[in-house]
């Protein structure tokens, strides 16, 4: 899978709602003061994305601020 077969299915599935958060992601968000809705936002609204090792994904988009937020 290219990024950009990854942002857009990101962005589809964040559009659609249909997002998991697990418990890492609450205590990093609650570190970072990031909601629930922000992190959607900022996903359905990615413009970058990059892969990991391990397969997974980086997206980064602005959250309900306007500010850049990294999932």
């Amino acid at each position: 899978m290219t990024s950009a077969q990854a942002l857009r299915d990101i962005r589809g599935y964040a559009a659609a709602g249909r997002v998991r958060f697990s418990q890492h992601a609450y205590h990093r968000m609650d570190e970072r003061g990031a909601t629930e809705q922000d992190v959607i936002k900022a996903l359905a609204n990615a413009t970058h994305c990059v892969g990991a090792s391990d397969g997974r994904w980086k997206a980064t988009g602005p959250d309900l601020d306007g500010d850049a937020l990294t999932a």
